[in-house]
């Protein structure tokens, strides 16, 4: 169990962003050691969970950022679904993969818009 955060990080968490990116780089690692063992390593990444703790109130007010919050059940489909045999990667809410994906293909625009800079050109000093 890991976050979205572990492939693309958000500002003012660093230092959670680097744990998680541990955390998955070190599942990637280990699924290769023990893979010639039978033994599957998957991860799940999920993203903001409605919770006691994180009740996500901001977020599910908005109808064009209520997606972005997922419930724990899913969380525990998505456990089950990347457990022995299943898959190696899982993203909770499933459409967070594509950000991981953009993060790979297009680091820039990802970094703008994960920074608060939106898809703006950025510009150079002379």
């Amino acid at each position: 169990m890991a976050s979205t955060a572990a492939r693309v990080p958000r500002p003012r968490s660093g230092a959670y962003s680097a744990s998680k990116f541990a955390l998955a780089g070190w599942s990637d690692a280990l699924y290769g050691e023990e893979r010639p063992h039978g033994v599957h390593v998957g991860l799940v990444l999920p993203g903001f969970v409605e919770t006691e703790g994180f009740p996500a109130t901001e977020l599910k007010a908005k109808a064009t950022t209520r997606w972005l919050v997922s419930r724990p059940e899913v969380v525990v489909e998505a456990i089950l679904e990347a457990g022995p045999g299943g898959r190696a990667e899982r993203y909770v809410p499933r459409p967070y993969w594509v950000a991981a994906a953009m993060r790979i293909l297009a680091p820039s625009v990802v970094r703008r818009a994960t920074a608060g800079g939106g898809l703006t050109t950025a510009t150079r000093p002379g």
